[in-house]
């Protein structure tokens, strides 16, 4: 193409309507290619290359027909998970932004050429060609940030979510098949949640916190049960290694070393994994090369042998991933308990002033909406009582978390949770089943029943010599759906005779009240 002007006549009305024209046809120009950016092929269509151009936009429509098809027939928030948690899907995702966006920004050129007047000036032509860029640089920059961002989430999610700790045929059956209940076959999944002192897979962890959430797949009514880091004599499972230093299958029996070392640090739960580490430094082949953290496995398996529980699936979230998550969902709103034996010592959180107090306390009972730093506080503190009301915190915690959680709005921000849990978090839930459990956690919200129990003195358990047969059965009480209320009897005439009301009788146990009439966190 030449950028040497058209002669015409050289008459006043000729060079008028030769601007006319090449004005008209650099408009047009502009007008096709900045079509072609909002929707691929179509600038095309009104050039030689039109067959092109109605191939390229018959299939962007296709493509974005099927997904409001899938959206309107699934949901919008339940494709877009199922996407975000698919390594084949997300790899499918990165191919076609990748090439889509090639071919897209190849479309924008190719309709701006072939726009173009043949005799356009130079100055016109300039600004054509700063215009096309700029069209391009928009759609390949967002083409580019789409493939980052599929691949991001497909690298996190094969990493995170490769269920590495499960055994063959362990962890919740999920079945993956289009309209049906994935939950169908599984009428119950225990979950192990950790919150570790350390990185995740560091040498040295120890668990923090120890709570199983019990859920009843069908009615999404979840059990929070806390275990205290204090529990000896824990029983060992039939399959621990540890049996070679424990052979009476109990946890510091017939003798504790630690204690023998320290008289203040006995054989406790929490330290269940340390213990691992040890034993597996002497014995390097006593655990499989593939499970990367067998204190982790093992810690899992005491807690299922305590509790009476099989264990389907551990998450273990160190500090720095709670307070990050946290902050990432916005916040979230806790029932604020003050502290004390009394119910009334404002619990205190912060770093540490001149005068050996902390900066800051939480002493104003009621709905308090905290960060992830104040939640991390509020859950960990315990300088104004002990481990068991801390424990009781920290259940409140989990509950307001899973109540308050948007797995939608998450996905506003899929890259920072995945780079949170990339380097803040463990957990054996394969990536397949991350839809069904989706929909699980919006099962226990519509839902709203949290059961809390705690293994801890106040619910008659020692934790020194504890009962496991009282504890078991605690349990098994606390997951067992309640009766359902029978209806009014009817008389003759038709009426309901209302049940006479029932004074509650004080119970000299120590157990708590029925925690379907009471939540402690509210």
């Amino acid at each position: 193409m030449s950028d040497e002007p058209e002669r015409h006549p050289a008459t006043s009305g000729g060079r008028r309507s030769l601007r006319r024209e090449l004005s008209v046809g650099f408009r047009r120009a502009l007008g096709l290619t900045a079509l072609g950016t909002l929707l691929p092929g179509a600038g095309l269509i009104r050039t030689r290359s039109r067959a092109w151009g109605w191939l390229l936009l018959l299939t962007f429509l296709g493509t974005i027909g099927t997904v409001a098809l899938l959206g309107a027939t699934r949901g919008v928030s339940k494709v877009a998970l199922l996407i975000a948690s698919n390594t084949r899907y997300l790899l499918i995702l990165t191919l076609i932004a990748a090439i889509g966006g090639f071919v897209w920004c190849a479309s924008i050129i190719a309709t701006a050429v072939q726009a173009r007047p043949r005799r356009l000036d130079r100055a016109r032509t300039r600004s054509l060609a700063v215009f096309t860029t700029v069209m391009v640089a928009l759609v390949g920059g967002t083409s580019y940030k789409g493939a980052e961002f599929a691949l991001i989430g497909r690298d996190t999610v094969g990493v995170i979510f490769k269920a590495s700790g499960l055994k063959p045929g362990e962890g919740a059956k999920v079945v993956n098949e289009a309209d049906v209940d994935p939950w169908r076959d599984t009428p119950r999944v225990n979950i192990l949640l950790l919150g570790s002192d350390a990185g995740v897979g560091r040498d040295g962890t120890r668990t923090d916190s120890m709570i199983v959430a019990s859920t009843d797949t069908r009615t999404g009514r979840t059990v929070l049960i806390s275990l205290p880091r204090n529990l000896q004599q824990v029983p060992l499972p039939e399959t621990s290694k540890l049996r070679a230093w424990w052979p009476s299958g109990v946890y510091g029996e017939p003798s504790c070393p630690r204690q023998q070392r320290d008289p203040n640090d006995p054989c406790m739960l929490n330290a269940i994994w340390t213990e691992v580490d040890a034993y597996r430094e002497q014995n390097p082949d006593a655990y499989p090369a593939e499970d990367e953290a067998p204190g982790r496995t093992e810690t899992r398996d005491v807690i299922g042998e305590v509790l009476g529980l099989k264990i389907d699936h551990t998450v273990v979230v160190d500090l720095e991933g709670f307070r990050q998550l946290i902050n990432a969902m916005g916040g979230v709103t806790i029932n604020v308990k003050l502290g004390g034996y009394d119910g009334k010592t404002p619990i205190p959180y912060g770093p540490l002033t001149a005068n050996g107090t902390y900066a800051h306390s939480f002493d104003t009972p009621g709905p308090m909406k905290m960060n992830g730093y104040q939640a991390l506080w509020y859950a960990r503190s315990r300088a104004a009582d002990d481990d068991f009301n801390r424990m009781s915190r920290q259940r409140c915690v989990v509950q307001a978390v899973v109540n308050q959680v948007s797995p939608t709005a998450m996905l506003g921000k899929y890259a920072d949770v995945a780079k949170i849990a990339r380097e803040n978090i463990y957990t054996d839930i394969p990536a397949e089943n991350l839809s069904a459990f989706v929909e699980l956690v919006e099962r226990i919200q519509k839902a709203g029943k949290f059961v809390s129990v705690g293994i801890d003195p106040t619910h008659g358990i020692n934790t020194g010599n504890p009962d496991y047969d009282e504890i078991r059965r605690m349990v098994q009480k606390a997951i067992t759906p309640p009766a359902p209320k029978p209806k009014p009897a009817s008389t003759a005439t038709g009426t309901s005779t209302p049940e006479p009301t029932k004074t509650p009788t004080p119970s000299s146990s120590a157990t708590t009240t029925e925690p379907e009439d009471v939540d402690p966190c509210a």
